[in-house]
Parts: C-alpha cells; sequence; structure tokens
C-alpha cells in the first residue's frame, strides 16, 4: 500500500496520531480491498474527501496502523483533525497541502516515470461480442481495483477509445469516481509521445521472449492488448495489434509471462496480468509466485493437465497413449503447487487414465 504508507508518513509529520471520520466517508472505504489508508490517499488525490482542523471530536479506535488511529462513534478519545467527505462542510480546510506533500513524497521515493504505467488499447473494440464487451469492461474495472492496491487511477491509460467505448464505460461506472487516462488517440500516437520518456514492453502470451523479474524492474509502461476472446478465437490478436502499430519500429519487444517456460496455467484477464506485475515490483516475490497467487480454478486444472501429460510415463497401445504413470513425488508437487478439489483431480485422472506409482 505504497500511497498509505505515504499518507501515514505525511500524517506524523504534521502531528496527527489520531484523526476523526465521518459516516460517509467510513462507508465509502469498504470499496476498497484495501488498507484503510491506502483507500484514504486514493480518495483524497480523487478530491472525494477532505482533512480538516475544527474543534475537538469524540470517538473510539476502529482503526490503527502504524501508530496512526482512525476514530469514530462514541468514545472518550479526542481529536481536532477529521476527515469528511468533500460535500460537507470543512472549516479548516488542509487537503490541498496534504495532496502536494503525496505527490512531491511519491516523487522522492519513486521517480514518477520508474513506477509501472499500464496501457489497455482498445482498437478492436468493435470486434467483440456484446459478452465480450461487457467482461472487457469488468477486467478494466477490476484493473482499476487491482492498481489501487498499490499505486493511483492515473497509472492506468486505455488508447483508441472509441465514442462507443467510452459512452459504454460511462454507464458501467456511473457510481465510480476515477482518474483513468481514457485517449481517443491511437497506441501508436501514444507512443510516439511517451517512447522516450518511458522503457516500454507489450505483454503478449505469444511474445518471443519471456519476461523476468529483472524486466518488471527494468521496464515501467506495459501494453495490454483490450481482447476478450471468450465467443470468438483470436489467439495472435495482441501481435495482430502489434503488427498494425508497428511497434517494431520503436524497438518494443513483445514478452510473454511463464510458468516453467510454459504459458499454460498463466492468468489471462487484465487486472490479473496487472496484479502480477505489482506483486513482483512491490511485493519483491518471484513471478511464479504471484502467478499462482493470481490463478484461477481452471488455470490450475489447465496446469495439472499439461504437468501431468508433459512428466508422466506413457502407456501407449496401437500407436495411442492409453495410460499415463505419474510419480507420487509429481502428484504432491502438484497438491501442494496448484491446489484443487478432489473431484476435480478425479475428473483429471479419469479423464488421462492416471495412475499413481512410487516411482517411474
Amino acid at each position: 500500500m505504497l500511497l498509505g504508507e505515504i499518507l501515514v508518513d505525511i500524517l506524523k509529520k504534521y502531528g496527527i496520531n489520531i484523526i476523526h471520520i465521518d459516516r460517509l466517508t467510513l462507508y465509502k472505504v469498504r470499496d476498497f480491498n484495501s488498507n484503510i489508508f491506502q483507500a484514504l490517499a486514493i480518495l483524497l488525490l480523487n478530491g472525494r474527501i477532505n482533512i480538516c482542523i475544527d474543534e475537538e471530536r469524540s470517538g473510539s479506535t476502529i482503526y490503527e496502523y502504524d501508530n496512526i488511529k482512525i476514530i469514530h462513534g462514541s468514545g472518550s478519545e479526542i481529536s481536532k483533525y477529521y476527515i469528511r467527505w468533500s460535500s460537507r462542510k470543512c472549516i479548516n480546510n488542509i487537503t490541498d497541502k496534504i495532496r502536494e506533500e503525496i505527490s512531491n513524497m511519491l516523487n522522492i521515493k519513486f521517480k514518477y516515470r520508474s513506477l509501472p504505467h499500464f496501457v489497455i488499447d482498445l482498437s478492436f473494440w468493435d470486434e467483440h461480442t456484446e459478452n465480450e464487451k461487457r467482461e472487457l469492461i469488468e477486467q478494466i474495472i477490476m484493473c482499476i481495483k487491482t492498481l489501487r492496491k498499490y499505486l493511483y487511477d492515473s497509472y492506468l491509460t486505455l488508447t483508441s477509445c472509441s465514442e462507443d467505448f467510452i459512452q459504454y464505460f460511462k454507464s458501467k461506472t456511473s457510481g465510480m469516481v476515477h482518474r483513468v487516462n481514457i485517449l481517443k488517440i491511437n497506441l501508436r500516437e501514444f507512443i510516439r509521445r511517451n517512447i522516450k520518456n518511458f522503457n516500454i514492453v507489450m505483454l503478449d502470451p505469444e511474445g518471443e521472449f519471456t519476461l523476468t523479474k529483472c524486466d518488471i524492474f527494468s521496464y515501467n509502461m506495459y501494453i495490454l492488448g483490450g481482447i476478450i476472446d471468450k465467443e470468438r478465437v483470436d489467439k495472435f490478436g495482441t501481435y495482430r495489434l502489434y503488427s498494425q502499430y508497428r511497434l517494431w519500429e520503436y524497438n518494443i519487444p513483445r514478452m510473454k509471462i511463464c510458468i516453467d517456460c510454459s504459458i499454460i496455467g498463466v492468468p489471462d484477464r487484465l487486472n490479473r496480468i496487472i496484479d502480477i506485475i505489482l506483486k513482483v515490483r512491490f511485493e519483491d516475490v518471484n513471478i511464479e509466485d504471484a502467478i499462482i497467487l493470481n490463478q484461477t480454478r481452471r488455470d490450475r486444472i489447465y496446469r495439472w493437465y499439461f504437468e501431468i501429460q508433459k512428466y508422466s510415463k506413457k502407456v501407449v497401445k496401437d500407436g495411442k497413449v492409453i495410460k499415463h504413470l505419474i510419480s507420487r513425488k509429481l502428484f504432491e508437487r502438484l497438491c501442494s503447487r496448484y491446489p484443487i478439489s478432489s473431484k476435480d483431480i478425479d475428473r483429471i485422472f479419469k479423464s488421462l487414465n492416471v495412475e499413481i506409482v512410487d516411482s517411474l
């Protein structure tokens, strides 16, 4: 929670170790799946809350982090500092000062351009079915929520946005305040304007190179194709995007995210891809661990099929594989690394005719 920690540091600098929160703001922060100070920092940067100084307010501690208490309701704890929803009256408003300090500290702690920026291009929006469009919007909304666990909305940019997409997106986010950059310019024009300031990579499951942990700390702009192919087959959609805008002319590499050199079992949802990058970047975990943390049940099942067929000893009859023999060690590894239900395991074993042996 990078922004939340910065906000905590600033509150300490102002000598604020206890602060009152109003009911509306408390209700709103529940929409964030993150530390309450991260949520408050984002709401503050979005202009949705104010931090004020007025007469003393009492309450009891409902949250405490790093020796700073947030109070609400009835109680004997007192603070002259309080957090209010922006539509409500604020007597002595210190919000602008704190907002400016957050930006300054973010730039000091991390140079702005060294932080990961994400670009989702929507050139192929019109090719999607209605169901795919709906899912794409849902994934973008989840991208915003994922980004807010670490950074801020402005680190996400949408390019090649048609009027139809913009209206569709507005209708689905009518109750959501955000600061995502929504641009009508195409991907090539966006890159032309930013190529001097960023080290750019395109994430493509069919990419030529495998993304490493070192790459995640080297690149600071990630391009993703806004492509959903649940009802159509578009395996090379991201490469089409790469070719359409001739991105090789900017020496932008196409990289894939892999587990043991394979894309099988790697999540394909945009928000999960972004979360993998952010987990590696800010929690310093290995790429494969970040992938596993983001896997869905379907991803884990795919991985079971893949590894059983790759590492098993195959019993062949009349030129056909009739049985897969796997070691107990492989079975225990799959159970530990890609946990699934016993019903799913039974289903996989039945479809592949798997037998566990003590040694191969």
